[in-house]
C-alpha cells in the first residue's frame, strides 16, 4: 500500500510538471516559426559586445545604453568585467558608442546594470537612475550625468525590502519611479519551478523617500515597463496599468 501511494504521488507530480511545461511552451510561443528578415539600413555598433540591456533616449538625442549584465543561470560574454552604461547621440548620421566614465567613490568593480531611466528636472539637469546587482543583490543607483565630461557622478544608492530581484525602472520625478520585480525567488533552481508553475508572485512597486508599495501584482515575470508621455498609463510586459498610485 505505501509504494502504492509512493507511485500515485510520484505520477500526479510528473503529470503536473508535464502540464507545466506545455502550458510555459504555450506562453513563450516557444514553437512559434520565426519568418527571417534581412536587415535594410542596419548595422553593428562597436563597444556594446557584452550585450545591450536596455536603452533611454532623451529628447536632445542622446541615449543611454546599460551593458553587461550577469544574470543567475544565464551566460556572461564577460563573466570578470563590470559593466557599463554607454551613450549614443542619435542624431550623428554613424552613432558610436562611448562609455560613460563614473565617478570615484562609487563601487564600479561589482557595477552590474539592468533596467535604466532618465529624468530631467527643472533647470535642465539630466539624472540616470540604473537598477544596479552588485553581488546579485538589488539596488537602484542614482547619477547625475555631465554631458560636457561625458561622464555620471554617483550621488545615491536606494535600497529597500521590496526592491528585490528588480528588472526594469521607470522614472516620475526627483526620487520617484516605479520598477519591476521580475521574480519572487533569487536561487536560481527555485526560480525555474517558479516558472514552470507560474507562480505568478512578481509585481510593481512604487518607490519615493516617503512611501514604498505594491501597486500592482499577479504576474508571472513583472519585466520591462514604461510611461506613455502624458504619465496616465504604465505597460509592463504586455499589461496597461492606468492609475497605479
Amino acid at each position: 500500500m505505501g509504494k502504492l501511494m509512493v507511485l500515485t504521488l510520484l505520477g500526479a507530480g510528473l503529470a503536473l510538471i508535464g502540464e507545466r511545461l506545455v502550458a510555459l511552451r504555450q506562453r513563450t510561443n516557444a514553437s512559434r516559426e520565426v519568418e527571417p528578415v534581412e536587415p535594410q539600413s542596419c548595422h553593428l555598433i562597436e563597444g556594446l559586445e557584452n550585450g545591450s540591456e536596455d536603452i533611454d533616449i532623451l529628447p536632445s538625442g542622446l541615449a543611454f545604453i546599460s551593458s553587461g549584465l550577469k544574470y543567475p543561470g544565464m551566460p556572461s560574454f564577460a563573466p570578470d568585467e563590470p559593466g557599463q552604461i554607454f551613450l549614443m547621440d542619435l542624431n550623428e548620421q554613424n552613432p558610436r558608442a562611448q562609455a560613460l566614465n563614473i565617478s570615484d567613490g562609487f563601487d564600479k568593480a561589482s557595477f552590474n546594470p539592468h533596467g535604466i531611466s532618465t529624468f530631467i528636472d527643472e533647470d535642465h539637469t539630466v539624472y540616470l537612475y540604473v537598477v544596479n546587482h552588485p553581488h546579485m543583490k538589488s539596488t537602484v543607483e542614482k547619477f547625475k550625468f555631465e554631458e560636457q565630461q561625458r561622464s555620471l557622478v554617483h550621488l545615491k544608492t536606494i535600497k529597500h525590502e521590496l526592491l528585490k530581484s528588480l528588472n526594469d525602472i521607470v522614472v516620475l520625478g526627483p526620487e520617484q519611479f516605479y520598477a519591476t520585480r521580475d521574480h519572487y525567488f533569487t536561487n536560481f533552481f527555485l526560480v525555474l519551478l517558479e516558472i514552470i508553475m507560474d507562480l505568478r508572485w512578481t509585481y510593481v512597486v512604487f518607490y519615493s523617500p516617503t512611501e514604498v508599495k505594491v501597486v500592482a501584482k499577479g504576474f508571472s515575470s513583472a519585466n520591462g515597463i514604461t510611461v506613455s508621455l502624458d504619465k496616465k498609463c504604465f505597460a509592463s510586459g504586455m499589461f496597461c496599468l492606468r492609475s497605479l498610485k
